[in-house]
């Protein structure tokens, strides 16, 4: 495939990566004010896009890190070190890397929701 046809098609050289990213906080009323730093503080400044949402105290959404050639895991890193940083974080997971246009998204909500239940129908004594 010509250079052209790969650029306009996101293949090859010009694959985007990202990563799901869960992150649980620690309060309700957070929510809001929370997506608008994160979006501000640690998507923003670190050249990367995302797009997802929440609802009470889950956050989940897809990172996009970029190409290859602009380090994506250097931005990824810089991202979870802001989180890390957050004191209104409980904790967090990040999904595999994959191709935001053609890949196939491994949804770790699934999983999350999949541990819920089972936990749910085999309660600890």
């Amino acid at each position: 495939m010509k250079k052209r046809l790969r650029k306009k098609k996101h293949f090859g050289e010009f694959t985007k990566w990202g990563r799901q990213l869960v992150i649980t906080l620690n309060r309700k009323d957070g929510l809001g004010p929370f997506f608008d730093a994160f979006l501000e503080e640690a998507i923003e400044p670190n050249g990367c896009y995302c797009f997802g949402g929440g609802s009470g105290v889950e956050v989940s959404v897809i990172v996009e890190l970029g190409r290859r050639s602009e380090n994506p895991e250097a931005k990824m890193k810089a991202v979870i070190t802001w989180v890390d940083a957050r004191p209104d974080v409980e904790s967090w997971r990040m999904g595999e890397e994959f191709d935001v246009w053609h890949g196939d998204l491994h949804d770790i909500m699934d999983e999350i929701e999949q541990t819920t239940d089972v936990n749910k129908d085999n309660p600890r004594s």
